[in-house]
């Protein structure tokens, strides 16, 4: 009877399990199945799965429509570049809120929390004025007085997303500050106090006992910094300028790329339109699926770490 119950548990606990899992996987196995078979197989109703032809001029077209591997390098250094400087920053105020008290503190976070609701259409005219008329502190308009230009602008290079990054001021740094303030405040205080007596200050103790030991809410943080840049159209779109795209922007524009590019007689032929934009979505996935696959194992054990829900 034990044995029997204990069956039945297992079996329906795999069966949910197999069932989620599909819902998951559903558009990931349809972009493949359509990306590898030919136009004419796309409404095929005796084709459900596996094509009965395979090809793969699907992946050569969305290739070379994208401009794939300068996509690529743009969502690679934007994705990367980001993180790190999130991680830093992020790190950095956190560990202000958790381990220091000073007057508004608590409001500070709190203005802090409240970002997280803060649509970024809502900032982009000025995040977009102040990168087009970038003029740090001032000191640009000092210098136009010897014959130095007013301003710079920053659109279209990559430092439009790197300096709000490394101010804590960047895609959804509210969230990470969270991330890493309640991970401060749950390290105890012992490390500090041994930093102290062995002469070490504040920022000496941030950099060389603290942030080590963060590793968990670092690769957390890493990891949602570079999804989110990596899928981000809409700033994107703003401050890359008109030379450069990300994968986001190539995705959303594969379809009229697509009918600009290929030959007269198949431009209005929406099957062959649909299978090259299935293989494009299917590259602009594959690498976020290997940075999952090689780090899935310390992901989920620092998602435990850290305590998100």
């Amino acid at each position: 009877m034990k044995f029997a119950k204990k069956f039945v548990v297992v079996t329906l606990r795999y069966m949910l399990l197999a069932a989620v899992a599909y819902q998951l996987l559903y558009p990931v196995l349809y972009m493949l199945s359509m990306a590898l078979r030919k136009p004419e197989e796309a409404i095929d109703p005796s084709v459900i799965w596996v094509p009965k032809s395979f090809t793969l001029s699907n992946f050569a077209d969305a290739l070379r429509v994208m401009d794939f591997w300068d996509a690529l390098q743009n969502s690679v250094l934007i994705g990367v570049g980001c993180g790190l400087f999130d991680v830093l920053s992020c790190a950095f105020v956190a560990y202000g809120f958790a381990r220091f008290k000073f007057p508004l503190s608590g409001l500070m976070f709190s203005l802090v929390i409240l970002t997280l609701v803060v649509p970024i259409q809502t900032i982009i005219l000025p995040l977009y004025a102040d990168m087009r008329y970038f003029d740090a502190f001032g000191l640009m308009k000092l210098t136009s007085v010897v014959g130095g230009p007013e301003s710079i602008s920053l659109i279209g290079s990559y430092w439009s997303f790197y300096l709000p990054s490394m101010f804590a001021m960047g895609l959804r740094a509210g969230l990470f500050i969270f991330i890493f303030r309640q991970f401060f405040k749950g390290m105890p205080n012992e490390l500090e106090d041994a930093a102290y007596m062995d002469g070490c200050g504040p920022f000496k103790t941030f950099f060389q006992v603290m942030l080590p030991n963060a590793k968990n809410a670092i690769i957390t943080v890493f990891l949602f910094s570079f999804v989110w840049h990596w899928n981000e159209y809409y700033m994107s779109n703003l401050l890359l300028g008109n030379m450069k795209k990300n994968f986001a922007i190539a995705i959303s524009s594969l379809r009229v790329d697509l009918q600009s590019v290929v030959n007269a007689q198949t431009i209005s032929d929406p099957l062959l339109v649909v299978t090259r934009i299935q293989a494009g979505a299917l590259l602009a996935i594959v690498p976020l699926l290997l940075l999952y696959l090689l780090t899935q194992r310390y992901f989920t054990d620092s998602i435990e770490h850290v305590g998100i829900k």
